[in-house]
């Protein structure tokens, strides 16, 4: 391979460009040299400028983090629900509620949903959850408050006034991850009120008090009922208002059979289970949602299946 020639480089460089500019610049009147230099060092000045705004790093925006105030105001205004629970209890969910009114000294809650609230008292502890937020300290989800006072007639209560909030934090609210059913003809469930306290097998024999995906002749009005989702805690299922209220109410024992599709098995299994409506929520006129919480499995002890072993979860 030939070598580069270096030397002839610079000397072509020297004779085609260096020299006539040389020439060019030593014929000017000593007045337009100085003229053209300085335009030259002005247009290098803002180039300069120009490439250093133009490749500096912009500032991050600083997010005000937000307050416990800020939260209310934000919580008052969106219209946000929130589960209400006694302090160190926030498994069990009393009611829910949402907040109408915020002033430096209380606040006011509008109950929506009532079961248990009406046990309290003024001065009781509450813990307020809602859906995670971010604010200076972190994810927060819950904050603490106390009963000034509450308005309950004949067992229902309309409305609390709070003190202001404190205690934000963050508390585990599900032991076990949802999961949304989309596809309902691969899940069947018949529902039925009553406690596992037999081994006894007859009560599948009864007509549903609600069914879903699973239809008897004896009883109708579940034809639009669905699956919400399902979880190892528990099911949540729509239905008609009037359906569910006829029939149910929250706090009640049920017994509940549920057939899933085993995609490996080509087959659908059951499953058994006891539990306790927790739940009961009238989402658009149209669907009850209805929340069940798994208290026990239930194993059939033979093939005949005329008795089921009843384990706690």
């Amino acid at each position: 391979m030939e070598k580069i020639n270096f030397q002839y480089i610079i000397d072509l460089i020297q004779a085609e460009v260096i020299a006539p500019v040389k020439k060019i610049l030593t014929s000017l009147p000593q007045e337009s040299l100085y003229l053209i230099l300085s335009a030259a060092g002005l247009l290098a000045l803002l180039a300069a400028v120009f490439a250093f705004l133009l490749l500096r790093p912009k500032p991050k925006k600083e997010h005000k983090p937000q307050g416990p105030q800020d939260f209310v105001k934000f919580f008052q205004n969106s219209g946000t629900i929130m589960d209400i629970a006694a302090a160190g209890e926030h498994e069990n969910v009393l009611g829910r509620g949402v907040l109408t009114a915020v002033k430096p000294d209380h606040m006011r809650v509008e109950i929506i949903e009532e079961s248990g609230i009406s046990r309290l008292t003024p001065t009781a502890e509450l813990i307020l959850m809602f859906p995670p937020e971010q604010s200076a300290a972190g994810k927060v989800n819950s904050f603490r408050s106390t009963i000034n006072t509450i308005e309950c007639e004949t067992g229902n209560c309309g409305r609390m006034v709070l003190t202001p909030p404190v205690k934000f934090s963050l508390v585990k609210r599900r032991r076990h991850k949802r999961k949304r059913v989309i596809d309902q003809q691969f899940i069947r469930v018949k529902l039925w009120l009553g406690k596992p306290d037999s081994d006894d097998t007859t009560f599948a024999d009864r007509i549903p008090d609600l069914a879903v995906n699973s239809y008897d002749p004896r009883s109708t009005g579940h034809e639009d009922n669905q699956v919400i989702n399902i979880s190892n805690g528990g099911i949540g299922v729509g239905a008609s208002p009037v359906l569910v209220e006829s029939k149910l109410n929250i706090d009640d024992d049920v017994l509940i059979s549920i057939f899933m599709f085993n995609f490996r098995q080509k087959v659908f299994k059951p499953y058994w289970y006891a539990g306790k409506i927790r739940s009961m929520e009238n989402m658009d006129g149209q669907t009850c949602r209805v929340g069940i919480e798994f208290t026990s499995t239930g194993k059939m002890r033979d093939e005949n299946e005329q008795n089921i072993d009843w384990a706690k979860i």
